[in-house]
């Protein structure tokens, strides 16, 4: 009987968790406690110690500068089983626009550990993860970190920020124009240019002031697709500024509350519209185009935009995300 009993019991412990046996007119249960890949845990449970190769990581591929990085790994065996007690040595290092480490990871006893950092940077980061020295699966990773998104805030001072931040985007442009000067340009083209330049400049620095504390911080912009050697392609690029830039303030104009703010605006885009016109000449000299019908209606009133239209429009050469969400709209 009990050579049998022997014999059924390597049985069930080849087979499943719990076979039966039919003796003498008895129904025996026999039950074995370590069972193979089909056992009722599906083969889940830890089955060997980690192995870093067959480890892996959930890592958020973007995140905001400011904002904690979290990493999550699950260390597993080398048939790739998930292991669900804890012990291993996880750490991680980060390299590129924030670099740290190596940092510990916290052991959640269950197999998993996590990893936390924040960046204060924009940029790429390679995070390199360990476990008992040795890589885990997919390391590096790569984390992309973009600017928090700057909130021109609400009322007339979100006005006036989205108005500087068309200033500050326009000067930036015309300061590169005029420090890489396309070859050819001309003694009126180089006059103009540079009066623009002066003009943005001069908008921007005000707009800075007069919002004081309350102003935005400066953005970063990108001009990659702009071939600054090209007279067509600057000037091409300067007529879609101005033409925004006019549009711009049409559409925002209507949504101040203040008077004295509404002068000076009005006083603004007047020059933005001489900007306008003038490039427009430039690329098609002695020509209607300064007052093209793309931009100034049958009534002869310029074209008006709304700021979630602009900062769209915008948004081709500003990096730096912007939350307008509370300017009025009315």
């Amino acid at each position: 009987m009990f050579h049998e009993l022997d014999f059924l019991s390597r049985v069930a412990r080849a087979t499943s968790r719990r076979t039966f046996l039919h003796w003498s007119g008895v129904t025996v249960a026999v039950a074995v406690a370590a069972c193979g890949d089909d056992d009722d845990d599906n083969g889940t449970g830890p089955t060997g110690p980690a192995s870093a190769p067959d480890s892996t990581a959930t890592v958020p591929a973007t995140v905001a500068a400011g904002a904690p990085v979290t990493i999550t790994v699950q260390a597993k065996d080398a048939d790739g089983v998930n292991l669900t007690t804890g012990g291993a040595t996880v750490a991680a290092t980060v390299t590129g626009d924030n670099a740290a480490g190596p940092i510990a990871a916290t052991d959640g006893a269950n197999g998993r550990y996590t990893i936390t950092y924040t960046p204060a940077n924009a940029g790429t980061d390679m995070v390199a993860i360990t476990l008992n020295g040795a890589a885990i699966s997919g390391s590096p990773f790569t984390v992309t970190v973009s600017e928090n998104a700057v909130n021109l805030g609400t009322g007339d001072i979100g006005i006036l920020n989205y108005a500087y931040a068309l200033e500050q985007l326009e000067a930036a442009f015309y300061i590169q124009v005029m420090t890489t000067l396309y070859t050819g340009a001309t003694a009126e083209e180089t006059q103009i240019l540079t009066d623009i330049r002066d003009h943005e400049v001069i908008h921007r620095d005000f707009l800075a002031a007069a919002l004081g504390t309350g102003a935005i911080p400066a953005l970063s912009v990108d001009f990659t697709s702009v071939d600054f050697t090209s007279r067509q392609s600057v000037l091409e690029t300067a007529r879609t500024f101005e033409d925004l830039g006019v549009s711009a303030y049409n559409g925002a104009g209507q949504l101040l509350e203040s008077a004295d703010y509404l002068l000076v605006a009005g006083k603004i885009v007047s020059v933005e519209a001489r900007h306008a016109a003038a490039i427009r000449d430039l690329l098609n000299p002695l020509s209607a185009d300064f007052a093209g019908d793309d931009v100034v209606d049958a009534q002869g009133l310029d074209v008006v935009n709304p700021p979630a239209t602009v900062l769209i429009a915008a948004d081709a050469f500003v990096t730096t995300p912007i939350d307008g969400s509370g300017l009025p709209t009315a």
